[in-house]
C-alpha cells in the first residue's frame, strides 16, 4: 500500500508541476535584416578592397582614355558588393585630371591636380582565386 500511495503522490506532483497554471515563457520574435545570398549589399567606401577595385578601374580608364593627361582617384562616394563565385563591385567615385602627361613616365600619385573632375560609375569583378580585377564597365561625366 505504501508503494501505491507513493506512486499516486508522485504522479500527482508531476501532474501539478506540468499543469498550465505556471507562467509560460514566450520567445519574442524580432525581425532582422538578413542579406540574401548573392544579393547586393552596401559597403563602406573606405574599405581597402573597394579602394583597390576603384584604383584598378582608374588605371583601365587611363589606358582607354584619349586624354593626354592622367586621371587619378580622388574619392569613392558609394559602393556595393555582391558575392558569387567572384566578388562584384558597383562603385561611384570622383576622379581628377592630373598635370602629368601620359607621354612622360610619372608616378601618378605624385602628380599635381588640375581643376577638371569626373564622376564615374564603375563595375569591377574580382576573382579571389587569382586576385585579378576585371573592369566590366566605367562611365564618367563631368562633375557639377
Amino acid at each position: 500500500m505504501d508503494i501505491c500511495f507513493l506512486l499516486v503522490v508522485s504522479f500527482l506532483s508531476v501532474f501539478h508541476f506540468s499543469s498550465a497554471d505556471q507562467p509560460l515563457e514566450e520567445a519574442i520574435i524580432v525581425p532582422r535584416n538578413v542579406e540574401l545570398l548573392g544579393g547586393w549589399t552596401l559597403a563602406n567606401p573606405k574599405r581597402e578592397d573597394v579602394q583597390e577595385a576603384a584604383k584598378e578601374a582608374v588605371e583601365v580608364f587611363n589606358t582607354k582614355s584619349r586624354a593626354k593627361r592622367y586621371f587619378k582617384l580622388i574619392n569613392v562616394t558609394s559602393a556595393s558588393t555582391q558575392v558569387t563565385n567572384k566578388i562584384n563591385y558597383k562603385i561611384e567615385a570622383t576622379i581628377g585630371k592630373t598635370k602629368c602627361r601620359k607621354s612622360e613616365d610619372n608616378d601618378i600619385q605624385a602628380c599635381g591636380m588640375a581643376k577638371r573632375q569626373l564622376t564615374c560609375k564603375i563595375e569591377v569583378t574580382l576573382d579571389p582565386k587569382t586576385d585579378d580585377h576585371e573592369v566590366q564597365k566605367i562611365s564618367c561625366r563631368r562633375s557639377a
